[in-house]
């Protein structure tokens, strides 16, 4: 018993520097993103506040809070969306994570059932092609794709910078690896009342698919909300830029502005670290669920 406290407190301790050690770079950007550029110093002069001095001077015990031996300000946040068209960032970024989102788990669960229940010429072979694709790395089909993206005049525009990603090949991997856990006698069942394909699907089979479902919504949704290389390729305006590529505006030649870009980045993830915390039951249970079958 004593043995086993010991290994338990060895691996508590491991888990908890660990996690310390992840948090830190996010606990460190928060900081720059309530620091002023410039502040007043003892002397009465205005100078810049050193980021990369160490050990930083720190003190949450005195009012104002002291960040960098500046006092700690919320202007960063209200500057942002002065100088940048903030909020036309933020609505260009949640109409392409939803509408990617809900265009994956519509095409994503279509095919992955085509391949977990039906039956046509070579299935096998088909989803070992697409399966394939995977170890294809992105930067590999940027050209072609922004080729065909600018035959179609959709450089600039939503649907450029949507259509491409409404599936991919691993949310159809993993809704048919789902769907193959479902039993089988549910089909059946409906097939002898008479239920079409079609029917079985959206009234038997999605129903029970959430988890699934939540899962890969969650997934596509992260990944675009992070995009950053296709809308870097596709837009090109100002008022056209998502998030990412806002933050890169913070970002001269000679020198960032730490403090803005930390507080939009803060902004940016904010709504990322809700949607994780508020539905992660989901991502355990489909990551059990989705090995049992092959």
């Amino acid at each position: 018993m004593k043995k086993f406290n010991t290994l338990k407190m060895i691996a508590y301790t491991i888990l908890i520097l660990y996690a310390f050690i992840s948090l830190f770079p996010f606990i460190w950007s928060a900081m720059i993103s309530f620091t002023p550029i410039t502040y007043q110093n003892e002397e009465g002069i205005r100078v810049g506040v050193d980021f990369m001095k160490w050990p930083p001077k720190i003190n949450f015990f005195k009012w104002p809070i002291t960040l960098f031996n500046a006092p700690a300000t919320t202007a960063n946040y209200v500057e942002i969306f002065k100088i940048t068209p903030y909020f036309r960032w933020i609505l260009n970024t949640f109409i392409y994570a939803i509408s990617v989102t809900i265009g994956n788990l519509f095409f994503d669960s279509l095919a992955g059932y085509a391949f977990a229940r039906l039956k046509f010429p070579f299935k096998n072979q088909i989803f070992s092609l697409l399966l394939a694709t995977i170890m294809i790395p992105f930067p590999a089909i940027i050209i072609p794709t922004y080729l065909l993206i600018s035959d179609f005049n959709l450089l600039n525009s939503y649907t450029g910078l949507i259509l491409p990603k409404l599936t991919m090949v691993f949310g159809i991997f993993l809704m048919r690896q789902f769907f193959l856990n479902i039993p089988k006698e549910l089909e059946d069942a409906a097939k002898i009342d008479g239920a079409s394909i079609p029917k079985t699907f959206f009234k038997i089979i999605l129903p029970l698919s959430k988890p699934a479902l939540g899962a890969l919504g969650i997934y596509t949704f992260l990944n675009t909300w992070n995009d950053f290389m296709w809308p870097l390729i596709i837009m090109q305006q100002k008022e056209m830029f998502t998030l990412t590529l806002g933050l890169n505006f913070f970002k001269g030649s000679f020198y960032t502005v730490w403090p803005y870009m930390m507080a939009a980045t803060m902004l940016m993830t904010a709504p990322m670290i809700f949607i994780f915390l508020s539905m992660q039951d989901n991502f355990i249970e489909v990551g059990a669920s989705s090995g049992l079958k092959g």
